[in-house]
């Protein structure tokens, strides 16, 4: 497990209080599903089998949707709108590259309540893809929330102290279809 920023105040859950553990936790992403470290399934990432493949769905282990992400088709910066359950009217964060074109993949991280018009990011994801690895930041500073790196088959998440584990696992996920080249 990654040293923990004995910096880091409580934040404020994203997606919900019931995703936030006030100890770090790692979680293992196999495929598209996300395992604690006694081998408990916690998330499971869903494609709908019909319809468009630019969506997927985080659910819980009796498979209750947490998330619903969605790509924004005619986006030149892989733009994802990440809503509550499967509700495409609560929009909770829009997650999107940080420019088109890119040495190591910036993803900017912007919730609902973000009244910048995008100037001013509150999270960053930086990484390489390559590596399957990277960091997700507060805003634009160096505050490390998480970090995820491979460990063969298989991507180790560590999410820092009162993290919403469920938002960081979306944003892992999202980070991956960008790299990806979007939805397939």
């Amino acid at each position: 497990m990654a040293n923990q920023d004995p910096n880091i105040s409580n934040t404020i859950p994203i997606i919900g209080l019931e995703f936030v553990r006030p100890q770090p936790s790692d979680l293992t992403i196999i495929g598209d599903t996300v395992k604690d470290t006694n081998g408990n399934k916690v998330f499971k990432v869903k494609t709908p089998l019909f319809g468009l493949h630019n969506k997927r769905i985080l659910v819980d282990p009796n498979d209750s949707p947490i998330v619903t992400m969605k790509m924004k088709v005619t986006s030149k910066h892989d733009r994802w709108q990440v809503y509550r359950g499967s509700d495409l009217d609560d929009k909770i964060f829009t997650v999107k590259r940080s420019s088109t074109v890119q040495l190591k993949t910036r993803v900017e991280v912007f919730l609902k309540q973000n009244r910048s018009k995008e100037a001013s990011c509150d999270f960053t994801m930086k990484g390489r893809f390559m590596k399957r690895a990277c960091t997700i930041y507060v805003g634009d500073s160096k505050k490390i929330i998480a970090q995820v790196h491979e460990g063969g088959e298989r991507l180790v998440a560590t999410i820092y102290p009162n993290v919403d584990a469920a938002f960081i696992v979306s944003l892992i996920f999202i980070f991956d279809l960008i790299n990806m080249g979007g939805a397939s």
